[in-house]
């Protein structure tokens, strides 16, 4: 089968499946092979010392997503992030430790998804995918025309 969804559609439809985002993203739309995500880190409750500090200096940020490649099931993703117009990749590295505890909050393993120093992160999209929609075999994911495109079978 094959999906195209606009980012707007990705998120509604994962809201009904019960992955609505959290409340820290404000925005998420796309553009070309992009995808734009907008956080207020104001929104965050409790924060490490080092994130505290950054959403004190730069509240708001923002990052574009491209997918880099995907060989089934790990979907690589380039993610250039900015902080009040400042590069700020070293705030990947300090998302690291909230993004695991997330997945295991949902009862995914934490090596689901990992973030290197350079701004790339790796996706284990079965592993992400399984536990709203076992049985779906994703053999393409992409950015096309500021769409999101899943190729996959049942």
């Amino acid at each position: 089968m094959l999906i195209r969804l606009t980012p707007a559609e990705a998120v509604a439809l994962a809201a009904m499946g019960g992955a609505a985002l959290p409340p820290v993203i404000t925005s998420v739309t796309a553009e070309g092979d992009t995808i734009r995500v907008s956080a207020d880190l104001r929104r965050l409750g409790d924060l490490p010392g080092a994130l505290k500090l950054a959403a004190r200096l730069a509240p708001v940020v923002r990052a574009d997503v491209r997918v880099l490649r995907f060989e089934a099931p790990t979907a690589t993703l380039g993610v250039e992030v900015n902080a009040s117009g400042l590069p700020a990749s070293r705030l990947l590295g300090v998302l690291t430790g909230p993004l695991q505890a997330a997945l295991r909050g949902k009862g995914l393993p934490p090596d689901a998804v990992t973030i290197g120093p350079d701004g790339v992160i790796t996706a284990d999209v079965e592993a992400l995918l399984s536990p709203a929609l076992p049985g779906l075999d994703v053999t393409r994911l992409a950015i096309e025309g500021g769409e999101v495109v899943v190729v996959a079978s049942v």
